[in-house]
């Protein structure tokens, strides 16, 4: 119609502004941009700044549950609004908190304990959690159900139920499961059997389980639940470390030192040999691959040095820091550098607990003597 008539089309234009569009054009973060933190799924501050203004107002709270980069969280901060990081991994925790730490910003650290961890080397920490459970032992008598049973004087043998990490439905302790434990598994006992102990990963309602337990009338088996994320920190196998720590007299004032003398990864050392054997396979005589080695020291394994000269025990003061970049560069105290690591970390007061992360994001802190 307005194409044969075009007297009867009406045009209405704005008198100011202009109309809104439907995409953004927002450069990408290049290669020399100081925001750049060489994570694969960053976006640029720009854009996270276009919504955090357009969708909040200052002391507002932003919350970004898969936080990437830290992103979210700088640029909330940068704009006068509290800010929620959560990710499940631990290159973006450390991304992120490096990041503020850079920024000024002032945060907490907080680990949720989901048993994630577990499941990295779920074959190899089955084998370990055997040898952690105090007394578990096996038990020719037992069915493959229970993990095996520990002695005790007053109960006698207490067969032990540990839900199976190469299982994932079993990581969830449910109405469902403990059912299935007090009808079926707890029947085939022997009759001499008083009591049983159900770990678990995670729990629906641990209130409401034991409610049902309770309720339950159809065994005179003790039941008692334990939570198996309180042997995690010992199932994943701690980094080495050689050090030495010594006062040091400069021309302005005095100092101390925390000196590497090696270090060394059990979980990097695998990573590296998995990485080697793949990259291998895939190698020709034309294209031949020359395998990563690590140094007798191994001190390139190591990201992130802090130390705690505030308390010896307890949460973790940060009052000494150094970050390596992938050049070697020293980062330190968020600050940029153009100096080569030298193997230690320097304090103003008498350090009492080393932290070290290493190149896949553990961290393992140790006492100073």
């Amino acid at each position: 119609m307005g194409d044969r008539h075009p007297e009867l089309v009406v045009r209405d234009y704005l008198s100011e502004g202009f109309a809104p569009s439907d995409y953004w054009m927002i450069d990408i973060v290049n290669q020399a941009a100081t925001e750049r933190t060489d994570y694969n799924t960053q976006k640029p501050e720009a854009l996270l700044e276009r919504i955090i203004k357009a969708s909040s107002n200052e002391n507002m709270l932003v919350a970004d549950f898969f936080g990437g980069s830290g992103v979210t969280a700088a640029v909330a901060n940068k704009l006068g609004r509290r800010f929620i990081h959560c990710d499940i991994g631990l290159n973006s925790i450390q991304t992120a908190r490096d990041r503020l730490v850079s920024d000024g910003a002032e945060f907490d650290v907080l680990e949720i304990k989901d048993g994630v961890q577990l499941y990295r080397n779920p074959v190899q920490t089955m084998d370990k959690i055997k040898s952690l459970i105090p007394g578990l032992k096996n038990e020719d008598s037992l069915n493959s159900f229970w993990e095996g049973a520990i002695s005790d004087s007053k109960y006698g043998t207490i067969p032990v139920y540990v839900p199976n990490l190469m299982d994932s439905s079993s990581k969830l302790l449910d109405k469902v499961t403990m059912n299935r434990i007090i009808h079926q598994a707890i029947p085939d006992l022997d009759s001499s059997i008083k009591k049983v102990i159900v770990y678990y990963i995670d729990i629906t309602d641990e209130a409401e389980i034991q409610k049902f337990i309770k309720e339950d009338d159809s065994t005179m088996v003790e039941i008692e639940l334990r939570d198996l994320k309180t042997v995690l920190d010992d199932v994943v196998i701690g980094d080495h470390v050689e050090l030495h720590a010594e006062e040091t007299h400069d021309v302005l004032f005095d100092s101390w030192a925390v000196f590497i003398d090696a270090f060394m990864s059990d979980r990097v050392f695998s990573k590296i040999q998995e990485f080697n054997q793949k990259a291998l396979l895939n190698s020709s005589a034309k294209k031949p691959y020359k395998p990563i080695e690590i140094s007798e020291n191994g001190l390139e394994l190591i990201e992130f040095l802090s130390v705690d000269c505030t308390a010896a025990d307890g949460v973790w003061h940060s009052d000494s820091e150094i970050k390596i970049d992938k050049n070697g560069y020293v980062i330190r105290s968020g600050e940029k550098t153009k100096k080569f690591w030298d193997g230690c970390i320097r304090s103003e007061k008498k350090p009492l607990r080393l932290k070290i992360r290493n190149i896949c994001g553990d961290e393992t802190v140790w006492k100073i003597n």
